[in-house]
């Protein structure tokens, strides 16, 4: 986490330097909003495989220009969790199917204020409003390691969390075709559901034993369940809801067309 804010930051800057010298009080009073050169720009998020160390995390974003300081852009993308467990549970179960998969969503619009943007957008400053949804689901399936009689059973859950927000960030355009887009600042108002499970031919106990290592892994791995599971209601069973806030950030890569 610290790393990819230490990069936003630097690019930030370094984009922020190269391009700019301040404008004068006067060379502000009449700005008019500049003709963009093109009204599309197609972007490659790599925030997801950075974030979870997850190369199949291949995300995608389109970004339309509706005026000379508006847009609205669209995302989407696949995404998937790293491992939350080993091959082998508390000495007593083996993992011998994995299933994990996900997708990401979301929905912006942008605005370009123009006293401080000198070039035509989606060049510059930007902020505005999004919505955008992330969705995991995954299934393990398992065998008793300590029993002469066929054991099975499995591990499923999925977490649902959907975000409304205020963003803040500044794109660049470099040749008036290839972009780097930092959205820097995007808190949200968030609702996340979730449910975990453990089912089949396994004894109480042992799913005691399972339902303790999961726990530990999931709020070692990821804080955040624990506001909507906490260690006492983390039993697998059921479902949850949690309403609290959020937080969104990123960088794209993208070609201005």
């Amino acid at each position: 986490m610290k790393i990819i804010t230490f990069i936003f930051s630097l690019l930030f800057i370094a984009g922020f330097l190269a391009y700019g010298q301040a404008d004068s009080p006067d060379s502000t009073k009449n700005r008019v909003y500049l003709e963009p050169y093109h009204r599309n720009v197609i972007k490659f998020n790599p925030t997801p495989m950075l974030l979870f160390g997850e190369i199949r995390n291949i995300t995608f974003s389109y970004e339309r220009i509706l005026k000379k300081n508006q847009s609205l852009a669209v995302q989407a993308g696949y995404l998937a969790f790293p491992n939350l467990i080993d091959d082998t549970i508390a000495s007593l179960i083996l993992i011998t199917g994995r299933s994990r998969q996900g997708m990401n969503l979301a929905f912006d619009y942008r605005y370009y204020p123009g006293l401080r943007n000198r070039r035509p957008i989606p060049d510059g400053m930007y902020f505005g409003g999004y919505l955008s949804y992330y969705g995991f689901i995954f299934d393990n399936d398992l065998d008793n390691m300590k029993s002469d009689n066929d054991q099975h059973g499995q591990i499923s859950g999925h977490l649902n969390d959907l975000n409304f927000g205020f963003n803040l960030g500044y794109q660049f355009v470099f040749w008036k075709r290839l972009t780097i887009d930092l959205l820097m600042f995007g808190p949200s108002l968030r609702y996340t559901q979730g449910e975990l499970k453990i089912q089949g031919d396994l004894e109480q106990e042992e799913i005691d034993a399972i339902d303790q290592e999961l726990i530990d892994k999931l709020l070692d791995r990821f804080p955040f369940i624990g506001e909507i599971f906490s260690e006492e209601s983390l039993v697998f069973t059921g479902s949850r809801t949690k309403f609290g806030t959020g937080f969104r950030y990123s960088i794209q890569f993208g070609y201005h067309f």
